[in-house]
């Protein structure tokens, strides 16, 4: 969160790091000095990536419906239809 909000990170870092010890990595002057955490490949689920990338795509791909026909984006729609191959896919759309 630093890199897009800092002054926000840095704000409710300097409130919540009251209750780290201190000889902890964590316990830093400041967020922008903690290092970024490390991720496992294991907790990445290549469905969910997945239905991410294609719910992603519909929603770019009704902007530029929106766009071409100058419907802007503060009107809803009465009515979308998705149409995906993948029963799972479809599920998560």
């Amino acid at each position: 969160m630093a890199p897009i909000t800092p002054f926000l990170s840095e704000f409710l870092y300097q409130n919540m790091r009251n209750g780290l010890p201190e000889d902890s990595e964590l316990f830093q002057e400041s967020i922008h000095f903690t290092n970024l955490p490390e991720y496992s490949e294991d907790l990445i689920d290549p469905v969910t990536e997945a239905k991410v990338q294609r719910m992603q795509s519909a929603i770019e791909t009704g902007r530029k419906l929106r766009d071409k026909v100058k419907l802007p984006m503060k009107y809803p729609l009465r009515k979308v239809r998705l149409i995906e191959a993948d029963p799972v896919i479809a599920e998560g759309l």
